[in-house]
């Protein structure tokens, strides 16, 4: 039996591993959305021993198998807060499309030590970039499971397309390989990304909380998804709280490809902090 906490919006935290004595308490929200934070393992598994403090896995409502008919993902943000302001001195670590929820909601401010985007954007624009780099490089197989999941959309078809567009994710035979199974037994949830949809605008999307904390923003060198450039063109994300670290021959799920250089970056983030922790 797994031992979960629940928030009152449905956000749901399963501890994985203590590291020392310190009360740091790292949260990983995972990408998706309707990704279960199973896709976050190889991250935590990587880090446990590396970092200090204690990592949870954080899922929001009815991402993966936390499964929550009368908890939708559009209370999202709460769920969110609800979660950060149950522990002392928490860093919140988002991969991707819940790490641009995350920086659409300013009062985090108030509640974390440190945060860490991996594989995020602050803006919109990241879609245009990916949409003509799409065009460039799918093939039958994700056309076919782009087909199938926009007429008959459910878990199954929703797992289908993972697997075929993880030639996004992944950029090494083996990785891709790794990537491919990843998505093949990992809970994922098709009512969540119907949600978001409904309750996040992407195509509008403008981060409105830049932090003034400790911060890491990390994504692979060949991340083609959500590039680092877009944070490092951006001139309101060059201060010095701020960590802009890419990882080299890396993808979007970069833990994957360059593991030393992700551990090199989290323990950066580490060393930034109170000298006490």
């Amino acid at each position: 039996m797994k031992d979960y906490v629940w928030t009152l919006d449905g956000a749901r935290l399963q501890c994985q591993s203590t590291h020392g004595k310190t009360a740091i308490n790292w949260l990983f929200l995972p990408g998706g959305p309707g990704l279960g934070s199973e896709a976050l393992s190889g991250l935590t598994q990587l880090l446990k021993d590396k970092i200090p403090g204690t990592i949870w896995h954080l899922d929001l409502p009815n991402d993966g198998s936390n499964i929550l008919n009368d908890k939708p993902l559009a209370h999202w943000r709460s769920a969110i807060l609800q979660a950060v302001s149950a522990f002392e001195k928490v860093i919140l670590v988002s991969h991707s499309t819940p790490g641009m929820y995350v920086q659409t909601i300013p009062e985090l401010e108030e509640y974390l030590y440190a945060c860490v985007f991996i594989g995020s954007a602050p803006n919109a624009s990241w879609q245009k970039t990916f949409g003509e780099y799409c065009q460039k490089n799918t093939n039958a197989e994700i056309i076919a499971a782009e087909k199938h999941y926009a007429a008959k959309p459910n878990n199954e078809s929703l797992r289908q397309l993972l697997i075929a567009a993880a030639q996004f994710c992944f950029v090494t035979e083996k990785s891709l390989k790794e990537g491919r199974e990843l998505f093949a037994r990992i809970p994922v949830n098709q009512l969540a990304d119907q949600q978001s949809s409904s309750c996040f605008d992407a195509e509008k999307y403008q981060a409105s909380w830049i932090p003034k904390i400790n911060t890491l923003i990390t994504t692979g060198s060949k991340d083609f998804i959500t590039p680092l450039e877009l944070y490092r063109n951006d001139i309101n994300y060059q201060q010095d709280p701020i960590l802009i670290r890419e990882i080299s021959g890396a993808g979007h799920y970069p833990w994957y490809e360059n593991p030393l250089e992700v551990i090199q970056a989290f323990q950066e983030l580490v060393n930034r902090l109170p000298t006490s922790d």
